[in-house]
């Protein structure tokens, strides 16, 4: 049962098969960039986190543009 459906049961609880498709497929595509992205992920997050409060544009550029590259080689299906 859908977790809003459980505590809401007034709510309208039925969806097209059409948007459940469209959601696992969306969850699965985030799923598989969250596994094979998250070196590139924790590197970004690690230069940003290591300069906070002192944030600039760019300053993490090279650890962004890896991570970047990675999602959209998840997205085209490269890897």
């Amino acid at each position: 049962m859908d977790q809003q459906c459980q505590w809401f049961p007034d709510a309208n609880c039925r969806f097209s098969s059409s948007v459940d498709m469209k959601d696992k497929n969306s969850t699965s595509t985030l799923r598989r960039i969250l596994v094979n992205c998250s070196v590139q992920a924790k590197e970004y997050g690690g230069c940003v986190a290591a300069k906070v409060p002192e944030v600039e544009h760019d300053m993490c550029l090279k650890q962004f543009l890896a991570l970047k590259n990675c999602m959209q080689n998840m997205l085209r299906g490269k890897a």
